[in-house]
Order: structure tokens, then C-alpha cells, then sequence
């Protein structure tokens, strides 16, 4: 899941922009009849591809807080994979000047993304309610070139409408009762209309993804889904699905979460042998170890009075438990991402620089045939 250049982005803020417009006003339409309702919008993510998922239940409670965080300013261009940077940053905006009182409250949004991993390889779905087409329709109307009409096009009898943007790129769009989804990219709404169509096409039905599905969540959750164990060297298994829940308060960012793997899998053993080969690493700013004697001599000095920095913090506030442990300045990360490129999720590695005024705490922790990863991301200012 990797992200491109800056001038991809742009890109990438048109379709959210528009995306927006239109789940905006369609969760501001629910009924209460429809807000029962609890379409399943996994039923229509294509298996196929499929590389990753970020989900939210509500994301306008992330919107609401972010800009109340020390950090929002340091983070406002967060190259997050696809929609995220702008959802973080340019929704809340948007509502405000455009969506001319529209209500606030939101329900759940859902983003895939595809092989090979481009700003333009994403699906948006929102949950909407039944009555909102023609209003949806004439939303995408004003934002087309004058005297314009939507070209539509058939696909196994749906129905998909192709409007333009503003930079000479399109937008698919396919809508029924209870959904709307969209996508630069024809042949994936295509996709969604199989995995619609023909159900064992759908992510829902991945064996392994079910499992992270079965696990309960608070309300107000964003979560991003990873087809890849949660930390690189463990293990190249693409059957493999992690977790990371977000979770944010004024100076702390947690990512959280399991890893889940194929039954017929000896994933766990696997990487229990991989934890054994890491080499202990303790330096200026870093520390990686996965042995326990070293772990624990580690914490025991980070707990010393004089030596109280808010590096040593983040050590001594880690768990004697844990398979593995690693703590880093993202100042050093940014600097050397090759030689921490086993070690990091894509997302936080690609953006490494962006972190630069935090301190990055990992642990890894394996109990009963169970991967648990949890990392904070500290402010140092």
C-alpha cells in the first residue's frame, strides 16, 4: 500500500471533495426507518486485489476532535494512505463552507484500496438512505461542466453513471437503496457490482478477514485493515489481515490490533523463530531488542531518576511481557527508513518525516497462537 507523490494527491483530494458532497448529504436525509438499517457495506468490497480497508463508524467524531490535538498542525498534510489525509483535514472545512448546514452526523464510511496501490486503485462507500437519489443526481450535476449529462453505461444490469471532474478525470458512480459507492476507476465499481452480483467475490466472505470482522469494536471507531502481517520481517504471507484501531488523544497517537492468519497456517511458529534472529539494538534514540533479559535490563535503567528523559518514558512504560519491543525518534527513522523499513507498517514509514516530532513505541506480544501488535506515536513538543 504505498502512496505517491504529492501531485498524485491532488487527485486524490478531488474525488474525496466529491465523494463527500455526496455521503454528506445522504446520511443528513436518514430517516429513522433508515438509520436502523444496518447494510453491510463489506458485501461489497472485491475480494480480488483487495490490499487494504479503512473503516469508520463515524467519522465526523475524528473530524470534530482533530484540530483540538497539539499535533493537528504537524499532521495536517498526513499522507495517510488514500482518503485520510483529507478526511482528517479537509472535511470538516468543507461542511462548513459547502455543505450549506447539512447535519454533521455521520454512520459508516468505508475505503478500499487495490492492486497495485495507487491514489486512483480506491472504492468509497457510503451508507445512505432510500429516498436520496434524484437529490444525489443533481448534486453531481452542478459540479459537472455546464449542459453536461452523465454518461451511463450498463454493467450485468446495473446501472453506472460517469461524471466528470474538475481536472479532466471522471468518477463511476453505482447506487441502490442503502449504499453509494464511488471510484476514479470504472472497472472497480465493475468489481463492486460482482461482489454484489456473486457473493463468495466479496471481502466478507475471506475467511481470514471474517475473523477481524468477528471482533467487537466501541462506537467512534476509525480502523485501517492490512493485507500483510503488522510488521514486515515477520513473515511475506499475503493471507495474512492486521488490525490497527486508532485511537488519539492531545499528544498520543495508539494504533492497536491483531494480526489474523489462515487456520492451515504455521504463521505463529513462524515468526516466533524470526523474533529469536533480531539483534539487540540499543543506541542514541533507539532501542530494538525481542529478548527478555534484554527488554527488561532496558526498562529497569529507562526507570532510573536521572536518566528520566521522555525517551526513557517511553521505555519504562512498556510491558515486561511483550515478544518485542522497539523505540525510536521518528527524527531517526525519517533519517535512515531503509534500516527500519523490517520493522514499520508502509503507512508510518512512507511518512516518516511527517512524524518527526514523535517517538515511536512498539511492542509485539504472541499468546496463544495470537499476534497482538500496539504502537504509540509520543509528542515531543
Amino acid at each position: 500500500m504505498r502512496l505517491r507523490t504529492v501531485a498524485k494527491l491532488g487527485m486524490v483530494l478531488s474525488v474525496v471533495l466529491f465523494c463527500t458532497a455526496v455521503g454528506l448529504y445522504g446520511f443528513a436525509k436518514l430517516s429513522t426507518t433508515d438509520k436502523g438499517k444496518d447494510f453491510n457495506l463489506f458485501s461489497l468490497v472485491p475480494a480480488d486485489e483487495c490490499i487494504g480497508v479503512l473503516e469508520s463508524d463515524n467519522i465526523n467524531y475524528f473530524l470534530n476532535g482533530f484540530s483540538e490535538l497539539n499535533y493537528s498542525e504537524e499532521l495536517g498534510n498526513f499522507q495517510f494512505p488514500g482518503l485520510f489525509n483529507y478526511v482528517l483535514g479537509g472535511l470538516n472545512e468543507y461542511t462548513t463552507n459547502k455543505a450549506h448546514g447539512l447535519s454533521s452526523k455521520m454512520s459508516r464510511v468505508v475505503v478500499s484500496f487495490h492492486a497495485p496501490g495507487s491514489p486512483r486503485d480506491q472504492v468509497v462507500y457510503f451508507r445512505m438512505g432510500d429516498s436520496d437519489e434524484k437529490t444525489l443526481g443533481d448534486m453531481l450535476q452542478e459540479r459537472a461542466p455546464k449542459d453536461f449529462s452523465p454518461k451511463k453505461e450498463k454493467y450485468r444490469g446495473k446501472n453506472i453513471y460517469v461524471y466528470p471532474l474538475s481536472n479532466d478525470d471522471f468518477l463511476a458512480v453505482y447506487s441502490e437503496a442503502g449504499f453509494y459507492v464511488v471510484s476514479y476507476q470504472k472497472r472497480l465499481i465493475e468489481q463492486v457490482i460482482d461482489a454484489r452480483e456473486d457473493e463468495e467475490k466479496a471481502l466478507i466472505n475471506d475467511v481470514v478477514f471474517s475473523k477481524a470482522m468477528q471482533k467487537k469494536k466501541s462506537h467512534n471507531f476509525l480502523t485501517l485493515y492490512g493485507r500483510t502481517p503488522s510488521m514486515p520481517f515477520l513473515q511475506d504471507n499475503k493471507g495474512c489481515w492486521s488490525e490497527f484501531d486508532f485511537h488519539m488523544n492531545s499528544d498520543v497517537v495508539y494504533l492497536t490490533g491483531d494480526t489474523y492468519m489462515p487456520d492451515t497456517c504455521s504463521c505463529i511458529t513462524q515468526m516466533a523463530e524470526k523474533l529469536k534472529n533480531i539483534p539487540d539494538v540499543c543506541e542514541d534514540s533507539l532501542i530494538i531488542s525481542a529478548d527478555k533479559e534484554s527488554m527488561s535490563a532496558y526498562m529497569d535503567e529507562a526507570c532510573e531518576r536521572n536518566r528520566r528523559t521522555l525517551f526513557n518514558e517511553c521505555v519504562a512504560n512498556l510491558s515486561r511481557e511483550a515478544a518485542f519491543m522497539l523505540v525510536a525518534d521518528m527524527n531517526k527513522v525519517s533519517e535512515e527508513p531503509k534500516r527500519f523499513a523490517p520493522y514499520l507498517p508502509g503507512f508510518l514509514l512512507e511518512n516518516a518525516a511527517m512524524f518527526h516530532s514523535f517517538i515511536l513505541s512498539t511492542q509485539l506480544s504472541l499468546v496463544n497462537d495470537k499476534l497482538s501488535h500496539i504502537m504509540v506515536l509520543t509528542y515531543k513538543d
